[in-house]
């Protein structure tokens, strides 16, 4: 078996009975005792009587060498070698070298401890070195307790539950101790000056006074603080217990495993683990059956429901029906009738009332403004275009406004009168009551004048009457404009706030805060006005001050209804004043007026 890939199995026995048991994973010294850090401590609570330190194995030149005690009745056994172990020196004491060695045993007074090298997997290992520190608390002149604090941001001491080390609250009562870690290889101490410390930085142990004196130290109020370089010593005497800490620099030497990759960091639990394996599977499976229903149901469900959405949108929308007419042949182009083309041209309506005969051609004459709409169709004639604009012009005149202003009684005869007709002059629409001379106070005319400028042509103007009738409008209506309504704007004075102040300063906060609500009192009055535009007048508020900085009863003398209502809210809810020791009334005047 190679000397190199061998662990070392370690077995103590203390008067007779095995108290530990353990095998090294790595090639460390090997030391044995209740002292904190070593290999195998021994709990001090159980075996106060077992020996602080026993140096068992040494590492040099990444070789074991068993360390002989000086103690004179120390036996030390070596087992499975043929060579003759010769001592030698170590680091300053005598040592035997077992490398090729089987294991062995070393016995000093009630303690036996032995060692066996057993087979082991090749790790190469690394040894990395830090700064701790180690507290030992000794009571009854007995130590009780060693420990070494290392990766803590701060030891305290004290007798409270939640410190590091706690005491008795019997044997102590004072205040606590902190050693701080300054992560630099350094420790600062805290302590109260009171307190009885020796402590040696870089020499021998001082007192607080000669640490004051040399500057090592630094008083804070009540507490005093040391730096604790490494190496530093010292002791506390904390009631009935007496703290001892030193700054160490402790070595280790674990396994040094090669780097790994990302998906080694994250795969390695779920793979190492026979059970986080099957669940991991177990996890994956999962996943994919659901992906799976969910892809199938994609293909099948999804697309029937979409084939049916199109059909039934197809069965809703409209139905286009395509109709074929066929072609008929042209028919032959008949001769125009030269009655239709020496047709004389239409003449404006007359005051003659129509013949019956031209009342039966009027009625079978098609309405064209009705079949507007209607798309033409070519019935292969040929109409003569004077025919077609009178048969317009009559459409004019039956479905429009100038009905009204042809014919026999119409406003205008001649309006519509064409190139060849001659206008009638002036045509006047009057209203407004029986003729009369305005002069004179009858009532006045109006209305529409219609002038006509020969050959059809004519102006339309509006008609007013020159008596004074119901008296006369110097200005036309339409451009008479109502006076701009001015709105009356409200005005709030307040007055001095009236209460005790008892020498506190509140009342001048309170005003304040009070003098800050104007605005919204102002609000109540202009919501006033526009319900009643009389209201004015003087307004008192009377308001309590509670122990809560809030208003807790208001009164409000001089307006009622919404306005004092909405004073009431306003006043209510005030925020934010004094914190006063017992409730206070005071009261605020405001005057409102409108400009």
């Amino acid at each position: 078996m190679s000397t190199a890939n061998r662990n070392v199995r370690l077995g103590v026995v203390y008067r007779g009975s095995i108290i530990h048991e353990e095998v090294l994973d790595r090639r460390i010294d090997v030391t044995v005792g209740l002292r904190a850090g070593s290999t195998v401590q021994i709990p001090a609570k159980e075996y106060p009587e077992f020996p602080d330190s026993i140096e068992l194995l040494a590492i040099e030149n990444n070789q074991y060498y068993l360390l002989v005690p000086s103690d004179p009745s120390a036996r030390v056994s070596v087992r499975g070698t043929t060579e003759k172990s010769a001592a030698m020196t170590v680091r300053g004491k005598r040592a035997i070298a077992i490398e090729n060695a089987a294991g062995g045993s070393l016995a000093i007074g009630d303690v036996t401890i032995m060692f066996q090298f057993v087979r082991a997997d090749s790790t190469p290992t690394i040894t990395r070195e830090s700064n701790v520190l180690r507290l030992g608390l000794v009571y009854d002149e007995r130590l009780i307790s060693d420990r070494v604090f290392d990766d803590q941001k701060q030891i305290t001491i004290g007798n409270q539950k939640n410190l590091s080390v706690v005491l008795p609250d019997e044997d102590y009562q004072g205040p606590a101790v902190k050693f701080t870690n300054n992560r630099d290889g350094s420790f600062t101490l805290k302590a109260p000056a009171t307190m009885r410390m020796r402590i040696a930085t870089d020499g021998g142990p001082l007192e607080l006074k000669e640490l004051l004196a040399k500057a090592k130290a630094r008083q804070e109020g009540n507490d005093v603080v040391v730096h604790l370089p490494l190496g530093t010593r010292g002791r506390i005497v904390m009631g009935q217990h007496t703290v001892l800490f030193q700054v160490i620099k402790r070595s280790v030497t674990v396994p040094a495993f090669p780097p790994k990759t990302m998906g080694q960091r994250l795969l390695g639990p779920f793979l190492n683990e026979p059970t986080w394996t099957i669940s991991f599977l177990g996890a994956f499976l999962l996943v994919g059956a659901i992906v799976g229903q969910a892809l199938l149901f994609q293909s099948s469900t999804v697309k029937y429901l979409d084939k049916a959405k199109a059909e039934d949108e197809v069965a809703r929308g409209p139905i286009q029906i395509d109709i074929v007419e066929k072609e008929e042949p042209p028919k032959e182009e008949e001769k125009p009738d030269e009655k239709v083309n020496d047709a004389p041209p239409i003449q404006a309506p007359s005051d003659k009332k129509p013949d019956k005969a031209d009342k039966k051609v009027a009625d079978k004459t098609p309405d064209k403004a009705a079949d507007a709409d209607k798309k033409p169709v070519s019935t292969g004639q040929t109409v003569d275009p004077e025919e077609a604009k009178r048969n317009a012009r009559e459409a004019v005149v039956k479905n429009t406004v100038a009905g009204a202003l042809v014919g026999q009684n119409g406003a205008a005869t001649k309006l519509f009168a064409d190139d060849g007709g001659d206008g009638e002059g002036t045509v006047t629409a009057k209203f407004g009551g029986a003729s009369g001379d305005g002069d004179t106070g009858g009532p006045g005319t109006g209305g529409l004048k219609i002038e006509g400028g020969g050959k059809g042509g004519g102006t339309i103007e509006k008609v007013k009457g020159k008596g004074g009738g119901f008296g006369e409008r110097k200005q036309d209506v339409a451009k008479v404009e109502e006076p701009k309504k001015v709105e009356a704007q409200a005005k709030v004075s307040l007055g001095g706030l009236d209460g005790s102040d008892d020498g506190d300063g509140s009342k001048g906060d309170i005003a304040k805060k009070v003098a800050s609500r104007a605005a919204a009192v102002k609000a109540c009055y202009e919501s006033a006005l526009r319900d009643n535009p009389d209201v004015s007048g003087k307004v008192k508020v009377s308001f309590t001050v509670g122990t809560a900085g809030t208003v807790t009863d208001v009164t409000v003398s001089g307006a009622d209804g919404g306005f004092k209502d909405c004073i009431e809210g306003k006043f209510k809810s005030i925020r934010g004043l004094p914190i006063l020791a017992a409730p206070k009334q005071f009261s605020q005047s405001f005057v409102f007026t409108k400009s």
